[in-house]
């Protein structure tokens, strides 16, 4: 009896562990999207934060469209705060979100003081192919790094009255983040300013808040059914927007194959560049966001200044 006693005891140490740690545990905070996150993450602390620092979505899926794991439910019903850019953003979360929770401060970066806001292209743009979803607002407002400014004031802010015992550490790390952001800043303007008479193309219009800010050329953008090639009016239809537009660069995404993008633009003299607004390919560290736009800032430069075709 006395070693069945133990055995059950023994069985029941890791649940009761688990329980005292979910008692005790941090704060939770969540962060859909990875440009978000890594504002949270250098502003909370990084790695030593006093809490429990979550990005929602994982690298490489998509805000729009995506269904939430059990975990990342939990995530949700756990957390103290989520930030999150706007529900026309990430689509996914107005069901789990609909029901507001006592404990869970949900915060709109897109609604924070000093944003700067732009209506989407797509609207007013005559060189996108018939179907391409439009939507009244740019919602990729972390691509202008005053925006990133405004949101890692009201980031910090919101911390230090989750965790007030640490409140002069998130301002103090918001201020240090700020000043890295306006360095890199200044650094890109004088890096992108002899290329402000270059047209470049995208599959995807993400980068108005960037290319805005820095005064780069946007020709246009064009549409492409990712699940099937091209035919070949469509392909008619794409060389001849390169060749009145006089594109210099027309900049791809992951999910189209390389031999489908080499297919749209052969016999043309433009060349192909890659760009990456959520960081996807990063390491997360408290210079995250700096990186991310330091890359597009370098992708850029490397495409319209390329001497022959990629």
């Amino acid at each position: 009896m006395f070693r069945i006693l133990t055995i059950f005891l023994l069985l029941c140490l890791p649940v009761l562990h688990a329980c005292q740690q979910e008692s005790s545990s941090k704060p939770v905070i969540v962060s859909t999207i990875k440009p978000i996150h890594a504002l949270v993450y250098a502003i909370a602390g990084g790695d030593n934060s006093p809490l429990d620092i979550r990005q929602l979505l994982p690298d490489g899926a998509s805000p729009h469209h995506y269904a939430l794991k059990p975990s990342e439910m939990r995530s949700l019903e756990t957390a103290s705060v989520v930030f999150r850019i706007d529900s026309g953003l990430e689509t996914f979360l107005d069901k789990p979100l609909a029901n507001p929770l006592p404990n869970r401060r949900i915060i709109t970066l897109a609604e924070v003081q000093g944003i700067q806001h732009l209506g989407s292209r797509a609207q007013h743009n005559h060189n996108a192919m018939p179907g391409h979803e439009t939507h009244s607002a740019d919602l990729h407002l972390w691509l202008n790094p005053e925006n990133a400014i405004a949101m890692s004031q009201a980031i910090a802010k919101t911390l230090g009255e989750i965790d007030s015992r640490h409140q002069a550490d998130y301002l103090a790390n918001a201020a240090q983040l700020i000043q890295q952001i306006q360095a890199t800043d200044a650094r890109i303007r004088q890096q992108l300013a002899p290329l402000s008479d270059k047209p470049y193309l995208s599959f995807h219009d993400a980068w108005q808040h960037f290319d805005t800010h820095y005064g780069l050329n946007f020709a246009g953008a064009v549409t492409l059914d990712v699940s099937r090639l091209p035919g070949a009016r469509h392909v008619q239809d794409i060389r001849k927007i390169i060749e009145e537009k006089q594109a210099v660069c027309l900049f791809q995404e992951p999910q189209f194959s390389p031999a489908m993008v080499k297919t749209l633009v052969e016999g043309t003299t433009i060349h192909i560049g890659k760009l990456d607004p959520l960081g996807m390919q990063l390491p997360l560290d408290k210079e995250t966001y700096i990186n991310l736009l330091q890359a597009a800032a370098d992708s850029f430069q490397q495409c319209l200044t390329a001497t022959t075709p990629q």
